[in-house]
């Protein structure tokens, strides 16, 4: 389809200009960090040796840093299956026709939602042990990940679900289908393609939030790499950093990839199905012979 009249097609001179900003840009950034690198060079932080400590087994930093890792994804990967599951039951909740339902789920969203992940976490680590509740590392830090995510996934869910046209859930509703039916097999499967970037970026944000279990003393990653640090000194201290950063942003990086596969995917899927119907024109052809 043709969209070109939407805007106006940049002139010369407008291409001259951004390509003329973009080498500067390009000049600007360059310069930047050839002055970075030439400051690290000469306090020597890019000695081969600093950095061969991530790839060396002997030194038991690549084994550390797995563990860490290996440790993040279990409770990332755990609280968010059980946020998806906690944040779709929520929303439902908020969805409900019964006020009182409403108002409860409500005040439980707000709630937690209103509160710093960093507090819920050191009330689970602090508050339910006084309650008789003596729980794990991984499940105090995966238990305050599903309180604050559960919440938030709530809010994405409810806005989506509202985003689709009334019309056919109330269509539905007079053909007799109950609430539950409505909302699983009409509503959710059209809001969950259109909330998936944003599920995703909730995601991302979820696993970067692994790393307050490093207050509660969860060896996740970033308290791997700390205690390494204590270990070897701080003239170690940028490589192992560094070397923790680059597993998140891999891993981050990975789960934004599949989403972009995800909804280019079923971007095709549904111009398939939409077929010859995106190839209608927006002017009328006019008929020969109509004006007389």
């Amino acid at each position: 389809m043709n969209t070109s009249f939407l805007y106006d097609e940049p002139g010369p001179d407008e291409i001259r200009r951004a390509r003329r900003i973009t080498i500067a840009a390009g000049l600007v950034s360059a310069l930047i960090v050839a002055a970075i690198l030439l400051r690290l060079g000469s306090h020597g932080q890019l000695n081969h040796k600093r950095w061969a400590i991530l790839f060396d087994p002997e030194t038991g930093v690549p084994q550390a840093l797995w563990q860490g890792y290996r440790a993040t994804i279990k409770a990332a990967g755990l609280a968010m299956i059980i946020a998806l599951a906690v944040g779709l039951l929520l929303a439902v909740g908020r969805l409900s026709r019964y006020r009182p339902v409403r108002l409860a789920t409500g005040a439980v969203v707000e709630g937690f939602r209103g509160v710093p992940l960093l507090l819920l976490m050191l009330f689970a680590a602090l508050g339910f042990p006084g309650l008789g509740l003596d729980l794990s590392l991984l499940q105090i830090v995966v238990l305050a990940l599903v309180a604050y995510n559960s919440s938030v996934l709530c809010e994405i869910f409810r806005g989506g679900i509202l985003a689709i046209d009334s019309g056919q859930a109330e269509a539905a509703e007079a053909m007799g289908l109950g609430r539950s039916v409505v909302l699983g097999r009409i509503l959710l499967p059209q809001a969950i393609p259109n909330m998936l970037p944003v599920l995703v970026s909730q995601m991302v944000i979820l696993l970067k939030d692994t790393s307050l279990g490093f207050i509660v003393g969860y060896a996740e990653l970033l308290r791997q790499g700390r205690s390494l640090v204590e270990y070897y000194g701080s003239q170690y201290s940028m490589q192992l950093y560094v070397g923790v950063a680059v597993m998140y942003i891999a891993t981050n990086f990975a789960i934004s990839f599949l989403a972009r596969w995800l909804t280019a995917r079923q971007g095709r899927g549904r111009r398939s199905k939409s077929g010859p119907a995106d190839d209608i024109p927006l002017t009328p052809t006019p008929v020969v012979g109509a004006a007389r």
